[in-house]
């Protein structure tokens, strides 16, 4: 049954042996009308290869409609680790998934606070791995996860992730802080209560984005993995309207990276009229930089297909340019719409 019972910030007296062998790791889950995935999520965590003694796993439920609760409820009967907590009430202004997660977060016990989706599955080593990342100054980390569908219009989506999240990686590694993924991330409680949490936070669409860059600000580092042992798995979008949504609400917290950031993004996303205003202007100078964009994109997107083991999409790689060049200009327009963003049946201005 979900659990009401429980005290904000309640901590385990006592660990067993087990759990002194080993930090002990809250698994938080937001799920809202999950009923055709909840399961195969639940199914990978379970598969985890982490001590069950030094794991907790928190589901959220957010007013599902469907039989999101029920499906956990049977699931989690003999699973003494999992819980099922219903969410009726707001805290702080929050709203939506950053509400679940701030009220998760003051339930959980962890030394750890671990974030994935309920429509994505992790890789069994997935805690060993991001933990092995989570060492002092390190607050916050955050893995790689792929949309998966049988479609060519999936699979371009799978390309796109990896070309963004390979990108953010590169850049990660000189020190340049980008943003985390709040379907696979790791934060320190160390560091999650340093910030005041969610709850201290502004509320975003963008939650993750917004926890991430407080942790950073507040002086912790930060690892972005690039690994298939932390190669997570997520359902891509199946029609245009979802995708462009779901841009718009990417876009509302990209917007708030530094301004070089913001402006390459905007040339990334233009870059189909720029060009072509170039090319009617100085022909040369237009095919040179269209040269130049396509090298770098496809050496990015060269090593993500290499150190995810994702090979098998070059097929997909060679296409996602001309994706790239018609999708950008729409989500640009469509972001910039005076329409609220629609996000798990809900309306967000």
């Amino acid at each position: 049954m979900p659990d009401t019972d429980r005290q904000p910030n309640e901590v385990s007296a006592s660990r067993s042996g087990a759990r002194a062998l080993a930090p002990s790791v809250s698994i938080l889950i937001a799920a809202r009308n999950e009923e055709s995935t909840i399961l195969n999520c639940l199914q990978a965590i379970t598969q985890l290869s982490f001590p069950l003694d030094a794991l907790e796993v928190l589901i959220g439920n957010d007013g599902s409609t469907d039989q999101t609760a029920s499906l956990v409820t049977a699931y989690i009967v003999d699973k003494p680790q999992y819980r099922l907590i219903d969410i009726t009430e707001t805290v702080d202004g929050l709203r939506g998934k950053a509400n679940v997660l701030a009220q998760l977060a003051r339930r959980a016990n962890g030394d750890y606070f671990f974030f994935t989706d309920a429509d994505t599955t992790v890789p069994s080593d997935w805690v060993h791995e991001l933990l092995r990342q989570l060492t002092n100054p390190v607050g916050i980390v955050t893995g790689v996860t792929l949309p998966e569908g049988p479609r060519v219009f999936h699979k371009l989506q799978t390309i796109d992730w990896l070309y963004n999240l390979t990108v953010t990686y590169l850049l990660g590694a000189v020190g340049i802080p980008i943003t985390a993924m709040g379907n696979n991330m790791a934060v320190s409680r160390i560091a999650y209560e340093a910030v005041g949490g969610y709850d201290a936070l502004p509320f975003s669409v963008t939650e993750d984005y917004t926890l991430f860059r407080a942790i950073v600000q507040q002086g912790y580092d930060f690892r972005n993995v690039l690994d298939e042992r932390v190669l997570a798995r997520t359902k891509a979008v199946d029609t245009l309207s979802s995708f462009l949504n779901q841009r718009k609400r990417w876009m509302r917290g990209a917007v708030q990276l530094p301004g070089w950031i913001v402006t390459a993004l905007y040339l990334q996303y233009l870059a189909l009229p720029l060009f072509i205003l170039l090319f009617w202007v100085a022909p040369m100078a237009a095919v040179g930089l269209y040269v130049v964009r396509l090298m770098i994109q496809t050496l990015a997107i060269s090593v993500g297909l290499s150190r995810l083991r994702q090979t098998n999409l070059w097929p997909y790689a060679l296409l996602f340019d001309g994706y790239q060049l018609l999708i950008g200009p729409l989500s640009v327009l469509f972001y910039w719409l005076p329409t609220p963003i629609n996000w798990k049946e809900r309306n967000y201005k």
